[in-house]
């Protein structure tokens, strides 16, 4: 719970242009961990890049990163990026993400996949929209 806080503290400190959108998403995991538990995304819809925030990220790099952004039509958004050096036993981790937004549902798809692993790590969960405050 205090990375939670941790991570919703963080992501009052990120940087929000006139234009840009932010969620911060609840996410249920349905499989076997990877998947962290609260995600915030910021972007701008004609961009090829946000920026993606959640407690993995915050394990390995302590602020959000810049991800590749692709508008799928009729609301839906693409983010895709790796994090490696993830902690875990017996070495550390390396997770290709891939989240889908639908900004009329306000829903949430998240897949994380590992090189080498044939199933894949898997959450889902809604979003609210607003304006993240800068501190």
């Amino acid at each position: 719970m205090r990375s939670l806080c941790g991570i919703m503290c963080a992501v009052t400190m990120m940087a929000t242009p006139a234009a840009a959108l932010d969620y911060v998403c609840k996410v249920r995991d349905t499989g076997d961990g990877f998947i962290s538990p609260v995600l915030a995304l910021q972007f701008e819809p004609s961009a090829k890049t946000a920026i993606v925030y959640d407690a993995i990220i915050h394990a390995v790099h302590g602020e959000p990163i810049s991800v590749k952004l692709k508008d799928r039509g009729n609301g839906k958004f693409r983010f895709t990026y790796r994090v490696n050096n993830i902690p875990a036993n017996p070495r550390p981790a390396r997770i290709g993400y891939r989240i889908e937004l639908d900004t009329n549902t306000k829903r949430v798809i998240v897949r994380g996949s590992m090189p080498g692993v044939t199933n894949s790590f898997n959450g889902n969960g809604s979003c609210e929209v607003g304006q993240l405050k800068n501190k």
